[in-house]
C-alpha cells in the first residue's frame, strides 16, 4: 500500500531526527512525537522509557504499547542500537493499528532497521565518550540547620508535656530532668550530637556530609558503534556491532551492553526473494536498589534521611556504618549508610536475548504476491542478589544476630521462547484511475516461560554471594515460590485488509482482524477487530488547484476501529489446586482443595476509537501541519474484582461488565524548512492534549488504592480520570489565636461530641487531645466539627493539561546545531518522601524549605503548611494532603548537540568518505517547581496509582564528545 493511500494517523521519525546521544532507542523518541507521552522516569543505567500512547486506557491491563522491530512483534524494544534504526513508526489510532488486532489499543511502534544498498562496501565506525552527572539535587538541610531543628523539635515536644501535665520546664533542662519527669526521652531528649547540657551551647558539627554528593558522582560511559554496509542488485547486506559501557551516577550500578545485527536481502530469481535479519544483545549490569523506603535498604531515600553529622567512611576507610541506627532508642529514623547500601548489597542482572527472522516473498503473477516471515526468539536471564550483613536493616546494628539472621541471596533464571509463523497474499493493481491492494493473511505466535527462583540463608560468612554457599540446614534454601513458574501462551489470528482509491482523490481502507488468545476462557477466546478509514485529498481536486494552485496539500483523513487488549496472566481462567494437610482423627491426612477461584469466562478487554485529522503542506512543502482529533472508549475492562473470602480467595480478575473509560484528545505537529542556501533552518513542535475519564466502573464501588504506609492515596471513581489522587486538604496553620480557640471547643464536648446546633469557634481538629499551635490546619469538607476521613477530596491527578515538544536545527556549511525540548503542563505528582521530609520530627534530614516553618504567630515563616517542629508527630500531619500534592509542569531541554562535517575534499585525500565531529549535552535543564529530583515518575507501573514519587533513580545531565568516520 502506497504511503499517499494511508489514511489512519500515524508518526514518523527518521534516523537523521533521533537523538545520536541517547543510550535506548526510546530515549531518542523524547520530544519527538505528537500524541505519544514519553517519559523518562528513571536514570538507572540502561534503563528505557515509558511511552504511553493517547492515555490510559485500562484498569489493571498493560498500556504498554506493541513493539513491531522488522515484522516482528515484540514486548518491547529490547535494547535496540539506536545506530541501527531506520525509521520508527508510531501507529496512533485504531484503524492504523487494527491489522495487528488485540495488542494495538494502546498504539503500535514500528521500528525499521537499516539494510544494505547496492554498490561498494562501506565501513561506518563512531565513538562516543560521556560523562554523567545527576540533572538536579533535593535542597536539604545541612548540618547547622538540621541541629537547630532537632533542638527545636525536643523542646517543643518537651514543652507540650509539660504543660499539659501542669510541670514546670526549661529548654535546658538536661535529660536526666526531663526523664524524672515521666516524659520518654526518645520524644524529649536530646542527643549530645546536637546540644551540650553542660555549656548550654549547640554542638558544633564535626562534620557537615552532603549525602546526595557522596551517593551521586561523575559516570563515564562509552559507546562504540561498527558497521559494513554493502551488495549488490541481487544481494544486499548490511553488518553491524555495537558495544555500551555505562557507568551510573550510583556507583556501582553500570550497564554493559553488546549488540550484534545482520540484516541480508538475497534476490534468488526474479519472482523469489529470501530477507534474513539476525540479532544479538548481551547485557550485564551491576545495580543498586535505589527505590524505595530506607528500612527496605532504598538508598535514595536513605540518602535523603540520613544525618548531615555522620561521615561516610570511618578514619580506617571502612564504612561508617551503623551511626543513625545505633540512635534508635533516642526516636530516630533507623537509616544506614546509603553509600555502605549501594556497595555492599550485591545485585547483578545478566540476559541475552538472540531474534532470528526470516521472510521469504514469491511473485505468484505480476500483482499477487505470497509472504511468509517466520522467526524465534530466545531470551535468558539470571539474576543474583546478596545482602550482607556487613550493613544494618529495619534498626538493626550490622553484624547483629538480628542482621545476620537476615543475610540471604537470591538466584532467578529465566528461559523464555518465542517463535511466530506469518503468512500473507498481498493484491495489487491499477485499473486507470482506480488502485486496489487487498491482503489476507494467518498468524500463529507461541512464547513459553520457563522461570526459576531460588533463595538461600544460613550464610557462614559474606565471602561467597552465590545460594550454593547456604548454611547447612534443609530450610536454608528452596524455592522463591512467587517467581518460579513454567507457562506459555498461544495466539492464533487471520487478518484481511482492502484499500481501494480512486484518482489518487478518494481512498477508502476496510481491515478486519480475529485474534484467539489462550489467555481467556474458551467462550471467549475469539474476538473480532475490524475497522475502516476514509481519505480525500482535496488539493488534487480541480476546483481547489484552480483557486490555490499548486503550492499546498491538503488531505482529509477520519476512521474508526476496535482493538483489544490480552495484557494478562497467561491463566487467569483456570482454577488452580493447592494442597496440606487435614487432621482425620489421629492421622494427618493430604487433602487438596481449589486454591484459586477463576472466571472460565474471562474475554477481551475492547478499545473502539474514532479519529478525524488532516494532513496540510504549504509553500511547496515547506511547512507541513498535520491535526487530530481522537474519542476512545474501552470497554469489558479487565480488574480483579473483590469477592467474598467464603469463595477461597479475595479477588478474582474478570471483565467489569458496562464498565467504561474515555480517552479523548488532539494532537498536532508543524514541521517547517525555515530558511534553505548555506544558511538552512527547519524546526519541528507538536502539542497534544488528551482528558481521560472514567465513564463508568460497571456497578461496583469507587476503587481506594494503598500505596505505601498503609495510606489511601488515590480513587478510581466514575467521572474523574483513572487513579485521581484523593486525601486531605490543609488549610494553613493553626495560630495561638487558634488554639485558644479549639480549647473553648474541646471544653463543649460531651462524650467526645458537641450538642446539637453548637456552633465552633476555632477551626475543627481530628483529635483535641493532640493539639499544639503550629499543626496543620485541615478542612472540614462535611461542616460537621471533626476532621474524618468523610473530609477527604479530590486533590489532583497525574494527567498533564497538555504536553509539547520543540525540535530545531541550524546548519551552516559544515556547522550544525540541534536542539529539542519537551515539557509538560497541568500534571501533579503525589511527593510522597514528604511522609519523611515535611514531618518536622527530627529523626531524620528535612527538605530545605522547612526553614519557613512556623515558630509563633510573630514568627509564622512562610505562611504556609510548614507546621511547627515537633519530635512526636500530631497522629495527623503525616496523612496524605494537599501539602504532599505538586506541580508537575516542567520545561526540559532534552537535548542539545553542535556538530561539524568536514569537507569533502579534505576526506578523500586520506582515502576517507566522511568524517564528523560532535558535542552534545543530554538533559541540560529541566526549569519546574516540583521539589523532587524528576516531575515524571511512575510507581510500579500500576495504572491505579500513577504520579506517586517514593524515591527514584534521579535522571543524569549527560555531556558527551564523538567522532564518526565513514570509509
Amino acid at each position: 500500500m502506497r504511503k499517499s493511500d494511508f489514511t489512519g494517523s500515524l508518526a514518523s521519525v527518521k534516523a537523521s531526527e533521533l537523538s545520536l546521544s541517547a543510550a535506548t532507542a526510546g530515549q531518542a523518541l523524547v520530544g519527538k512525537v505528537a500524541g505519544v507521552q514519553v517519559m523518562q522516569t528513571s536514570g538507572a543505567p540502561g534503563e528505557g522509557v515509558k511511552i504511553k500512547v493517547r492515555g490510559t486506557n485500562s484498569l489493571s491491563a498493560s498500556t504498554t504499547p506493541l513493539y513491531v522491530i522488522d515484522g516482528y512483534p515484540a514486548s518491547e524494544d529490547v535494547y535496540i542500537n539506536p545506530e541501527d534504526i531506520e525509521t520508527i513508526d508510531v501507529l496512533k489510532d485504531a484503524a492504523s493499528a487494527a491489522i495487528y488486532g488485540s495488542r494495538g489499543a494502546s498504539g503500535v511502534v514500528l521500528i525499521t532497521t537499516k539494510r544494505g544498498n547496492s554498490g561498494k562496501a562501506r565501513i561506518d565506525y563512531d565513538y562516543q565518550f560521556s560523562m554523567q552527572q545527576v540533572e538536579r539535587k533535593i535542597k536539604l538541610l545541612d548540618a547547622y540547620q538540621y541541629r537547630d531543628l532537632v533542638i527545636e523539635a525536643r523542646n517543643n515536644s518537651y514543652r507540650d508535656k509539660a504543660e499539659a501535665a501542669g510541670k514546670s520546664w526549661n529548654p535546658l533542662d538536661d535529660n536526666a530532668i526531663r526523664a524524672s519527669k515521666g516524659f520518654n526521652l526518645n520524644e524529649v531528649g536530646i542527643s549530645d550530637l546536637f546540644f551540650d547540657f553542660t555549656t548550654g551551647k549547640p554542638v558544633d558539627p564535626t562534620y557537615n556530609t552532603d549525602w546526595q554528593d557522596a551517593i551521586y558522582g561523575n559516570a563515564p560511559m562509552h559507546r562504540h558503534n561498527l558497521s559494513v554496509t554493502g551488495g549488490q542488485d541481487f544481494l544486499k547486506y548490511r553488518f553491524s556491532l555495537g558495544y555500551l559501557d555505562q557507568d551510573g551516577i550510583i556507583a556501582p550500578s553500570g550497564h554493559k551492553r553488546l549488540n550484534v545485527r545482520a540484516n541480508v536481502d538475497a534476490e534468488v530469481t526474479k519472482r523469489l526473494k529470501v530477507g534474513v535479519n539476525f540479532s544479538f544483545v548481551d547485557v550485564s549490569e551491576r545495580q543498586v536498589q535505589a527505590d524505595g523506603r530506607y528500612i527496605n535498604d532504598g538508598v535514595v531515600q536513605s540518602a535523603l534521611l540520613m544525618f548531615p553529622q555522620f561521615p561516610v567512611y570511618n578514619s580506617d576507610g571502612t564504612y561508617a556504618v551503623g551511626n543513625q541506627i545505633a540512635m534508635k532508642a533516642d526516636g530516630y529514623q533507623m537509616v544506614e549508610n546509603p553509600v555502605a547500601l549501594a556497595h555492599e548489597i550485591d545485585i547483578r542482572n545478566k540476559s541475552s536475548r538472540m531474534n532470528f527472522n526470516a521472510n521469504i516473498t514469491y511473485d505468484i503473477l505480476k500483482q499477487l504476491q505470497f509472504k511468509a516471515n517466520l522467526g524465534t526468539q530466545y531470551y535468558t536471564s539470571r539474576y543474583n542478589y546478596y545482602r550482607p550483613r556487613t550493613v544494618g536493616q529495619d534498626g538493626d546494628m550490622p553484624n547483629s544476630d538480628a542482621v545476620q539472621a537476615r543475610v540471604k541471596a537470591r538466584d532467578i533464571t529465566n528461559r523464555d521462547i518465542d517463535r511466530l509463523g506469518e503468512f500473507t497474499l498481498n493484491y495489487n493493481g491499477e485499473f486507470g484511475k482506480h488502485r486496489l491492494n487487498a491482503l489476507v493473511g494467518y498468524t500463529l505466535q507461541k512464547k513459553t516461560y520457563d522461570r526459576v527462583a531460588v533463595e538461600a540463608t544460613g550464610f557462614p560468612d559474606d565471602r561467597i554471594h552465590e545460594v550454593t554457599a547456604h548454611g547447612p540446614n534443609a530450610s536454608d534454601i528452596g524455592l522463591y515460590s512467587s517467581d518460579t513458574r513454567k507457562a506459555a501462551w498461544t495466539m492464533m489470528s487471520y487478518l484481511a485488509r482492502v484499500n481501494y482509491s480512486f484518482d489518487n482523490r478518494y481512498v477508502v481502507t476496510g481491515t478486519v482482524r480475529t485474534d484467539g488468545s489462550s489467555r481467556f476462557g474458551k467462550e471467549n477466546r475469539w474476538g473480532w477487530f475490524p475497522s475502516i478509514s476514509l481519505g480525500w485529498t482535496i488539493s488534487n481536486e480541480k476546483f481547489y488547484q484552480d483557486l490555490l494552485g499548486n503550492n499546498s496539500s491538503l488531505k482529509l483523513r477520519a476512521s474508526w476501529g476496535l482493538s483489544g487488549n490480552n495484557n494478562i496472566g497467561n491463566y487467569e481462567h483456570t482454577a488452580t489446586m493447592s494442597q496440606g494437610g487435614y487432621v482425620y482423627g489421629n492421622t494427618v491426612e493430604t487433602a487438596y482443595w481449589q486454591g484459586t477461584f477463576k472466571d472460565a469466562a474471562i474475554g477481551w478487554e475492547k478499545t473502539s476509537q474514532y479519529n478525524v485529522g488532516f494532513d496540510l503542506g504549504l509553500f511547496n512543502g515547506r511547512v507541513n501541519l498535520i491535526g487530530n482529533y481522537y474519542n476512545s472508549l474501552s470497554y469489558d475492562l479487565l480488574y480483579d474484582q473483590p469477592i467474598s473470602s467464603i469463595s477461597g480467595s479475595s479477588s478474582v480478575k474478570t471483565n467489569l461488565k458496562n464498565a467504561k473509560v474515555r480517552n479523548s484528545g488532539v494532537d498536532f505537529q508543524i514541521d517547517g524548512r525555515i530558511l534553505t542556501g548555506d544558511f538552512k533552518w527547519n524546526v519541528s513542535a507538536n502539542i497534544s492534549v488528551n482528558r481521560n475519564k472514567v465513564v463508568d466502573l460497571g456497578g461496583i464501588n469507587d476503587l481506594y488504592l494503598v500505596s505505601e504506609r498503609n495510606v489511601v492515596s488515590h480513587v478510581t471513581r466514575s467521572g474523574l480520570p483513572i487513579g485521581s489522587f484523593y486525601g486531605y486538604i490543609a488549610d494553613g496553620i493553626i495560630s495561638e489565636k487558634d488554639y485558644t480557640n479549639i480549647m473553648i471547643d474541646k471544653s463543649n464536648l460531651v462524650n467526645g461530641k458537641f450538642p446539637d446546633g453548637y456552633q465552633l469557634i476555632g477551626p475543627a481538629v481530628p483529635n483535641y487531645n493532640n493539639i499544639h499551635p503550629g499543626d496543620v490546619k485541615w478542612r472540614d469538607v462535611d461542616k460537621n466539627g471533626l476532621i474524618t476521613e468523610n473530609d477527604r477530596e479530590i486533590l489532583g491527578n497525574a494527567y498533564p493539561d497538555f504536553t509539547y515538544g520543540i525540535s530545531t536545527d541550524f546548519s551552516y556549511k559544515n556547522f550544525d546545531l540541534r536542539a529539542t525540548f519537551t515539557g509538560s503542563q497541568g500534571a501533579e505528582v503525589i511527593n510522597f518522601q514528604k511522609y519523611y521530609l515535611y514531618n518536622m520530627e527530627g529523626s531524620g534530614n528535612q527538605l530545605a524549605s522547612v526553614l519557613n516553618r512556623w515558630h509563633s504567630d510573630e514568627n509564622p515563616g512562610s505562611g504556609g503548611v510548614f507546621r511547627a517542629a515537633r519530635s512526636s508527630t500530631p497522629n495527623t500531619s503525616q496523612r496524605l494532603s494537599s501539602y504532599m500534592v505538586d506541580d508537575a509542569s516542567y520545561f526540559r531541554c532534552a537535548n542539545i548537540t553542535l556538530g561539524y562535517n568536514f569537507p569533502v575534499k579534505w576526506m578523500q585525500k586520506v582515502s576517507v568518505q566522511a568524517l564528523r565531529l560532535y558535542v552534545s549535552v543530554d538533559n541540560l535543564f529541566t526549569l519546574t517547581d516540583y521539589e523532587g529530583y524528576n516531575p515524571e515518575v511512575d510507581y510500579k507501573g500500576n495504572n491505579l496509582l500513577p504520579g506517586f514519587d517514593w524515591g527514584v533513580y534521579p535522571l543524569a545531565r549527560t555531556y558527551s564528545i564523538g567522532a564518526k568516520i565513514t570509509f
